[in-house]
């Protein structure tokens, strides 16, 4: 099997989208409804993708023997406390593709492009109630940070993560 770890482009769209659709439709079928899925996903998920590739933002995609596995973007986080701070806008592996390091080599390298580009920390969220995704970003070593402000994605608490490079 080849594993390959590239800039996004606008033809890898359609494979980012199918990965996103896979994970949401799998990963989230307990923590949002039916509808919510559907809002981010399909259509809402390409016009995503292209809008990311074309404004220029650091998005990747893991091909396994060239058939896209994995998603990841980042940008500069402008949100208080976190200003400065890389952000991880996204992570998601394709569910036949997880559990097999994936999504480790994805974030690893996404990590790496961005302390490249001089930042010192990472910030992400994740749902409150997607225990697999939290124990992976702990054991990656991500630390849970308590902030006065809950985000939320519709009716959903996320979690704060941040890491220092």
């Amino acid at each position: 099997m080849r594993i390959d770890i590239r800039p996004a482009a606008l033809q890898d769209v359609e494979g980012m989208a199918r990965v996103v659709d896979s994970a949401w439709r799998t990963s989230y079928k307990d923590v949002f409804s039916p509808e919510q899925i559907a809002a981010y996903t399909g259509e809402y998920r390409r016009r995503s993708f292209t809008e990311l590739i074309e404004s220029g933002r650091d998005v990747f995609v893991l091909l396994a023997d060239g058939e896209a596995a994995a998603v990841c973007a980042a940008q500069t986080c402008t949100e208080k406390p976190f200003e400065g701070y890389a952000e991880i806008m996204l992570l998601y592996v394709d569910p036949e593709w997880q559990r097999k390091g994936m999504g480790k080599k994805l974030l690893s390298h996404t990590l790496r492009k961005m302390r490249g580009k001089g930042y010192k920390s990472a910030v992400l969220d994740t749902a409150e109630l997607n225990t697999p995704a939290r124990r992976f970003y702990e054991k990656f070593g991500f630390t849970e940070r308590k902030t006065p402000v809950s985000r939320k994605l519709d009716d959903v608490t996320m979690v704060i993560y941040t890491i220092d490079f």
